[in-house]
């Protein structure tokens, strides 16, 4: 049975729904863009990806190296890092040189991307699948390309096929460390990787029936004899530290029995037994239909809602997962499928029911009100820096997860989405925002005289205020509570011409400071109070 799809009326607050959960927030632009288009044409352009990769990372610190650095130029590929050029390269200069100040850049860049992101779902996909098949730049350490690699092995595959993502993130260099795998071999098996890649990547835990442990060594013992090649910084397979034998799995993968490769004599033959088993073994695991249902709930978990009752798991998880699994896993389908549907439209269980994330909630200020950045590079990724390090104090940070299980409220029932609002987070958000809107960090700041100028009707204090309250706020707002943000911007008067006044008397003089700072105090102070308020925490 598919899932229903949307026929109700499709209008401003249907888009600023869909805006909100595919990407960090919507600006004034982001709906302008989609004002005149239907759900479908929406739904499509927000699922297309660009075709092209985003700029790498570029050298923010003061590189250090052993002889002369080379320039880049399009003829030869640079061994050393140069300062604004990317860094992504093997590199002469041994890597505890460089690489605390490529791991900074990493975190930047990840940041600037995901601020600056075009009008489509890859960065908030991207760190979806972050989440869900994580690694952590804190563990990962031997060498920040592993990192930066992994990253955009996320954004290749973040709406292609799953099962080609965990093929190729099982070999990922980044994963090989994180998870132990380089180490795995016949005489000492890890079973780190074997054990997540079902427990957590594909087939989630609390099955009954449900995989064994001796399911968990097999799968240790098929993935023996992958390492890392430490001049390439790429994976390679190593049959003499192979498990050789066959590997026998339990009643719940229907006794499957995964041939045993590597012993051959032919060299070539003996070279592919790593990746023939390993393609064995996710034939076997992807056969199960519970790989479907685990994921597109922890899609469902991230986009709508954490709860997932009778009824949701029968009339939207089951149809999606059958879509998701004959159609081969790709996933484009299933969020295609999940944005057009009745369900995710309904006002009483999807509409702004959902406690941002920090990440969501720091980078959709920024988005939303236009944050200036500064123009040099090494401030600029400051700014960038500084948006992850105020996420990373609220609980959550980009290239950070707390564990292989990802971050906590994600997946941690009864709870979920509510774990990001404590005492301690709540009041470092506050902070966060108080400090971009009347202040500047590294040339990072929110210009509030800017930000109303873009909007319709600046000079009236009501329409002013309801077109942010439309943009900060994703519930409708009372009457009540409008008339007191107007008595904010008022400063306490009850004419509408006090503010009107002072706006357009910074208009007709912007190089006025009196003018200048009346009009600035009173935005700051109104929008402080409605950033500060529980509503701009959802989504």
């Amino acid at each position: 049975m598919p899932i229903t799809p949307y026929s109700g009326t499709w209008g401003q607050t249907q888009r600023l729904h869909l805006l909100r959960r595919t990407l960090f927030g919507a600006s004034k632009s982001d709906i302008a863009a989609f004002a005149n288009s239907s759900m479908t044409d929406m739904v499509t352009a927000l699922l297309t990806l660009p075709a092209a990769a985003p700029t790498p990372p570029l050298v923010d610190y003061t590189p250090v190296a052993l002889v002369a650095p080379v320039p880049p130029s399009t003829t030869s590929t640079p061994t050393q890092d140069v300062a604004g050029q990317p860094w992504i390269h093997p590199t002469t200069v041994s890597e505890s040189v460089n690489n605390s100040g490529r791991f900074n850049s990493l975190r930047g860049w990840m940041m600037g991307l995901m601020l600056q992101q075009d009008r489509n779902i890859r960065e908030k996909m991207t760190l979806f699948w972050h989440n869900h098949i994580p690694t952590d730049i804190a563990t990962v350490i031997g060498d920040a390309i592993h990192c930066y690699k992994y990253n955009a092995l996320l954004r290749k595959h973040c709406l292609g096929n799953f099962k080609t993502l965990v093929r190729d993130m099982t070999t990922e260099p980044a994963m090989l460390i994180y998870l132990s795998g380089q180490s795995n071999q016949k005489n000492a098996p890890n079973e780190n990787y074997g054990r997540e890649l079902q427990e957590l990547f594909c087939i989630g835990k609390d099955l009954s029936p449900s995989y064994t442990e001796a399911d968990v060594q097999a799968a240790a013992k098929v993935l023996t004899g992958w390492r890392i090649d430490s001049t390439t910084l790429n994976s390679y397979f190593t049959a003499s530290r192979h498990t050789t034998t066959n590997k026998v799995f339990s009643s719940f993968y229907n006794n499957t029995t995964i041939i045993g490769r590597g012993a051959e004599t032919n060299a070539a033959v003996a070279a592919l037994a790593g990746a023939a088993e390993l393609d064995d073994l996710l034939n076997m695991i992807f056969a199960h239909p519970e790989v479907a249902r685990y994921v597109v709930r922890r899609i469902y978990r991230f986009f709508v809602y954490y709860n997932i009752d009778a009824t949701v798991e029968a009339n939207v998880i089951e149809p999606l997962a059958d879509l998701f699994r004959t159609g081969g896993y790709e996933i484009k389908p299933v969020m295609q499928a999940l944005f057009t549907s009745q369900h995710f439209y309904d006002m009483a269980s999807a509409n702004s029911c959902m406690i941002k994330s920090p990440l969501d909630h720091n980078l959709s200020l920024g988005r939303i009100f236009g944050l200036v950045l500064p123009a040099d590079l090494l401030n600029l990724y400051r700014g960038f820096r500084y948006l992850n390090d105020e996420a990373d104090k609220q609980g959550q940070k980009a290239g950070n997860p707390p564990n292989v299980a990802g971050w906590p409220a994600y997946y941690q029932s009864p709870s979920f989405h509510e774990l990001w609002i404590t005492a301690d987070s709540l009041r470092k958000r506050k902070e966060f925002c108080d400090r971009l809107l009347t202040g500047s960090v590294n040339g990072t700041k929110v210009d509030v005289l800017a930000f109303t100028a873009t909007l319709n009707n600046p000079d009236d204090p009501v329409l002013l205020i309801e077109e942010a309250l439309s943009l900060l706020h994703p519930l409708p707002s009372d009457a009540a509570l409008k008339t007191s943000l107007k008595g904010i911007l008022l400063s306490g008067q009850t004419s509408d011409y006090y503010w009107t006044t002072a706006w357009s008397n910074y208009v007709g003089a912007p190089t006025n400071t009196t003018f200048a700072n009346t009009a600035r105090t009173r935005l700051q102070t109104l929008y402080q109070a409605i950033t500060n308020m529980a509503e701009f925490h959802l989504s």
